[in-house]
């Protein structure tokens, strides 16, 4: 009993470790999500990474059973991560992508499956509470909760799927140099 006590403690004590700071999230989105949550088979997931500088942000966004998408935005604040400030509008900083191994799906009128958007964006591109401030400022208010990303469609004008609580991917695992080896 006393070995499981000392072990739990190592685990939980507050010891820094020694982790660089995160640069990649993933975030599901689902009907669910939404306020109040939608019936709706469609689901998704987006992919995001800052430069190590913060300088640049890409991201790649997909989606399955949805159609007639109309939008697709990251959004700041607001009550419950509801009706906040439209940050970025994913689907206008769209990029062409030069590879021959990813398949972007066209948005239309039709069913979507797959990637819709792949984007980068600088400083520049943000909008709203965060327009002038710069990637290091949604990066943390992204750590902090504060930003969620809404898939809209022409059925759900407000948002069809919707995704809120981002995880740092870089950090799921710990790192080797977190522990002491003796």
């Amino acid at each position: 009993m006393t070995s499981i006590l000392m072990v739990s403690g190592s685990i939980f004590s507050n010891k820094p470790v020694n982790a660089e700071p995160v640069d990649r999230f993933w975030c599901v989105l689902d009907g669910n999500q939404q306020l109040p949550p939608n019936i709706t088979s469609a689901h998704g997931f987006i992919g995001l990474k800052f430069t190590e500088d913060s300088s640049k942000l890409v991201y790649n966004i997909n989606v399955n059973d949805i159609d007639n998408i109309t939008g697709v935005y990251l959004y700041s604040g607001g009550n419950n991560n509801q009706n906040g400030t439209m940050i970025l509008d994913l689907l206008e900083e769209a990029k062409e992508v030069r590879s021959d191994n990813i398949n972007i799906m066209k948005v239309n009128q039709y069913d979507v499956e797959g990637t819709v958007a792949i984007g980068g964006v600088t400083a520049e591109d943000l909008q709203g509470k965060l327009k002038g401030k710069s990637l290091k400022e949604l990066r943390q208010l992204m750590m902090d909760g504060g930003v969620y990303v809404d898939v809209q469609t022409k059925e759900f004008p407000h948002g069809e799927i919707k995704g809120d609580e981002f995880i740092p991917i870089d950090r799921i695992f710990p790192d080797i140099s977190d522990f002491h080896w003796n």
